[in-house]
């Protein structure tokens, strides 16, 4: 009797190439059986689906930088395509066909589209849309002065911020890409869309139906702020500087103010910048060159309190390139690549993180920080590494240039890297705590 293997397959391992059996006439289908061509680039997934972990395997040279829009992630592959994975399970739902340069940094997802920038150059852009579901191409725009795409729901909203002529602005079908309407202003500050109303910064706060165009309501001054740490899409926030610097909150519908938030008089005197919203409803201010971080206090109250003030020493000789703020802690990446730290609330001065885990391992010379809801994750060329409450947990290898992470959720982040040889791309979808991965 033949000898029987004792030798178990992986019980939550799971593989696809999509290069396999060539010899095969016809298309080839991936899992989901959307048709997958045989001169795509061979892209091969392992998952384990109980921990949400995941790597996507391909040849050097054939994947760019990832983009992370809903639940899927998208990524650039070579001969300029997109092809499209399951964020949570690690399953390629599609590869698209090859664009025409495509940007797909700046994609957006509207309902039942994925609109890609393509063509795309200083004050100009085209754009090509694909089925979410199957990636294939739904309709093309050819180049023109609209070069800003934002979805609202089932619209595609167009648009340019150019200082020499007007600021134009049009809405297309998301699936059909007819154009829906078109309007002009003497320049658009600002964007933002809340459920089917389009908020403009131009020149005063202005609301747009999505669908139609028609004003909706036109209240109030300031700066549109990003919308970091509210969930709300039925406000949004704005913000006025100044000697008596305030923070409004309007109803998307109607324009109404809802709540205001008043700083002590020259609270902010160091700052000429518009904050940033942060988690716990707080205001975070940085600025630059004067080194200097200070974070407020502004939900549900009347006059902004005071959570902290830091700055780097004068000694240091450097500036932010960029601040965040995650839990307790205040993070500054510097020009010269390092990282500094300090708790909120805490001693006035931002002390120099070192970037190094419990093994020895470090990156070196941060050049890239990306706030997550737990962690920050700091990376260079040749590592990353995840950092909470202001520790290393953990450093991996990348090897890698263009290797910024990109937090996915509380316990997850993606990252790329190379193996050994090398002789392939990776891109993993990592445990944020502990930095497993599939190799």
């Amino acid at each position: 009797m033949a000898e029987i293997s004792r030798r178990r397959p992986p019980r939550v391992s799971q593989e696809f190439d999509y290069r396999a059996r060539l010899k095969l006439r016809g298309p080839i289908t991936s899992p989901e059986g959307n048709e997958v061509a045989e001169d795509r680039p061979p892209l091969t997934i392992k998952s384990d689906a109980k921990n949400g972990l995941w790597t996507l395997s391909a040849p050097i040279g054939t994947l760019g930088r990832p983009v992370l829009v809903g639940g899927t992630v998208y990524v650039p592959v070579s001969d300029d395509r997109i092809a499209a994975v399951d964020a949570q399970e690690g399953r390629i739902r599609w590869c698209s066909e090859a664009l025409t340069k495509p940007a797909a940094e700046r994609l957006v997802c509207a309902d039942g589209a994925v609109v890609v920038p393509v063509l795309r150059e200083h004050g100009r852009s085209g754009f090509t849309a694909l089925d979410v579901s199957t990636g294939k191409v739904l309709w093309t725009r050819r180049k023109s002065r609209l070069y800003r795409a934002a979805a609202a729901g089932s619209t595609v909203v167009l648009w340019n911020d150019t200082r020499e002529d007007s600021a134009q602005i049009a809405a297309v079908d998301a699936l059909t890409g007819e154009t829906l309407w078109e309007d002009e202003f003497e320049r658009i500050w600002g964007l933002l869309v809340r459920g089917d109303r389009v908020i403009l910064d131009a020149g005063g706060f202005r609301a747009l139906d999505a669908r139609t165009g028609e004003d909706v309501w036109d209240e109030g001054y300031g700066s549109l702020l990003g919308q970091d740490g509210t969930g709300d899409a039925a406000v949004f926030h704005s913000w006025s500087g100044g000697a008596f610097a305030r923070l409004f909150v309007r109803a998307a519908d109607t324009g109404k103010e809802l709540a205001t938030t008043r700083f002590r008089e020259r609270a902010l005197k160091h700052f000429s910048r518009a904050p940033a919203l942060v988690d716990g409803g707080r205001l975070l201010f940085s600025e630059s060159f004067g080194r200097r971080v200070r974070i407020f206090a502004c939900a549900g109250v009347d006059r902004a309190e005071s959570l902290g003030s830091h700055r780097l020493g004068w000694w240091r000789f450097t500036s932010f390139q960029d601040v965040v703020c995650v839990g307790d802690w205040v993070y500054g990446l510097t020009w010269r690549h390092r990282l500094h730290a300090a708790e909120v609330g805490g001693r006035r001065w931002l002390r120099r993180l070192r970037v190094t885990d419990a093994n020895g391992r470090a990156v070196q010379r941060p050049t890239e920080i990306a706030a997550g809801p737990e962690h920050v994750f700091v990376g260079e060329k040749e590592s990353v590494a995840a950092v909470r409450d202001g520790r290393v947990l953990w450093v991996a290898a990348t090897d890698v240039w263009d290797n910024p992470p990109i937090p996915l959720g509380a316990d997850r982040v993606l990252f790329r890297s190379t193996n050994r040889k090398p002789s392939q791309d990776r891109l993993h979808c990592a445990d944020a705590e502990t930095g497993r991965r599939l190799s």
